[in-house]
């Protein structure tokens, strides 16, 4: 039977800040507010500034949105605490909630609170991620920086060889062969310590290997789809796994006085969403099993990103079904989702 909790701490997670909102004894109209600062020394006052509230860590549930490395502290620190954590996506509490007037870190720490005192019936316990998965996050968050900084040197070289200017090209080609063969072999590394962690661990290289067997998922996605999910801890539906990717479509209403096409959210994780567009670029032009319906919808006259997004949902659909039922994808089993 699940808790029912008296008092609903919000949390609005930024890089330097935490904005704290604490609704008590389930009155959505007693609400006490806090700023500090996100590091470790300003998180542990938060012990002092819940007992003058009179609240104790084991009757409140802290609720906050998921924000990759910035919510590491408080996790941290709540860890260590009898407190129950539930972390949500942006976009439920928005939906949730509905059309709303204000935009600042006070107001959306309320909101988040007000999410969880109206919602604590659907409460997930967050478990942290295991060492290896955090490790795997920061290696590939390392990655894309290394990747996007190589780019970045090479994109005044490309521009001077279209514009035919040979002596600046071959000057600054010179001036940074160095700083790109060293990002290059750097890039190596981290992806050789990727590898390595992955096959070292064998509850990751399970999912990992089935989620290569899927036509459309490569190395980088299949990692991105087992870190953003705690190894499918976090997300085994197909929908709340399209929800967090940001390819869930969804209404644009509000009653009667707005109304609009069918979209998605612009809350989503873009690293994920983006390798997902390139897995369903990659099915359709392999002639993969994705391809007929992919031309079948066109012909329809649908628009072209609106069936690419329809093809990355059914990515999405197959890889937790494979990791659901622990099986290889079965080109043979596909064509219901093709429909």
């Amino acid at each position: 039977m699940k808790k029912d909790y008296k008092h609903f701490l919000g949390v609005d997670v930024s890089k330097k800040t935490l904005d704290l909102a604490l609704i008590l004894n389930h009155d959505k109209n007693s609400i006490v507010y806090t700023k500090i600062n996100n590091t470790a020394v300003s998180i542990r006052g938060l012990s002092n500034w819940l007992t003058e509230n009179g609240v104790d860590f084991d009757d409140v549930l802290l609720c906050m949105e998921f924000t990759g490395v910035y919510n590491r502290p408080l996790l941290n620190f709540i860890m260590k605490k009898n407190c129950a954590v539930w972390l949500v996506m942006p976009v439920a509490i928005k939906r949730s909630i509905g059309l709303q007037r204000g935009k600042n870190d006070k107001v959306d720490a309320k909101r988040i609170a007000i999410y969880a005192c109206m919602f604590q019936q659907d409460y997930k316990p967050w478990k942290p991620a295991s060492e290896n998965i955090t490790l795997l996050k920061d290696l590939i968050s390392l990655r894309q920086r290394l990747i996007k900084s190589e780019k970045i040197l090479r994109a005044p070289i490309k521009e001077l060889k279209a514009m035919k200017e040979i002596r600046s090209v071959k000057a600054i080609e010179q001036n940074c062969k160095g700083a790109i063969n060293q990002l290059q072999k750097d890039l190596k590394a981290v992806q050789n310590r990727i590898q390595e962690i992955i096959t070292s661990d064998t509850n990751l290289i399970t999912n990992y290997k089935l989620l290569l067997s899927i036509p459309g998922i490569g190395p980088f996605t299949a990692l991105d789809l087992i870190c953003y999910t705690n190894n499918f801890e976090y997300y085994n539906e197909g929908k709340q796994l399209a929800c967090y990717a940001g390819t869930a479509p969804f209404e644009h209403t509000s009653g009667t006085s707005i109304r609009g096409k069918t979209r998605v959210s612009n809350m989503a994780n873009h690293n994920l969403k983006t390798n997902l567009t390139l897995g369903a670029w990659a099915v359709i032009r392999a002639n993969g099993f994705l391809r007929k319906y992919y031309e079948r919808k066109l012909a329809e006259g649908k628009e072209k990103m609106s069936v690419i997004n329809a093809v990355r949902n059914k990515l999405i659909h197959i890889a937790t079904a494979v990791i659901r039922n622990q099986t290889p994808f079965d080109k043979n089993y596909v064509s219901p989702l093709a429909a």
